[in-house]
């Protein structure tokens, strides 16, 4: 069919087709958006809004996307950061002195022990 054959609504249409950005429809492209805009997004979930609301403003900007699949990738999203933060925490614990258990710190913070090794100093002299 010839670009001449088309109407004027059937023009307009072909024009804001060739003009839809390529980048939506990359693999991933729609993650990586929500990833970058978490904090937006868990600021407006904070404020009362719905994922449907946020879907529907995320569409009229240009890029479509569900209101499914915005929650998904935002629970997902979400789910890794914790999990990152929790095998942190469990790093950072694991290069720290373990814990003494409660009857050895009793034993090493007596006075009268250290009053002990303090006279056994002494008396050597």
């Amino acid at each position: 069919m010839n670009q001449s054959e088309l109407s004027p609504l059937e023009k307009a249409i072909a024009k804001r087709i060739d003009k839809t950005k390529d980048k939506a429809s990359k693999p991933g492209y729609l993650r990586t958006l929500v990833a970058k805009l978490h904090l937006r997004i868990e600021a407006a979930l904070a404020r009362g809004c719905e994922y449907d609301d946020l879907a529907e403003s995320i569409t009229e900007s240009g890029v479509k996307i569900s209101t499914a699949t915005l929650k998904q990738y935002h629970t997902e999203y979400r789910r890794s950061l914790n999990e990152e933060a929790e095998e942190k925490s469990n790093t950072v614990g694991s290069i720290l002195p373990p814990e003494q258990p409660e009857e050895i710190k009793q034993q090493v913070n007596t006075p009268d022990r250290k009053q002990s090794v303090v006279n056994k100093l002494f008396a050597s002299k």
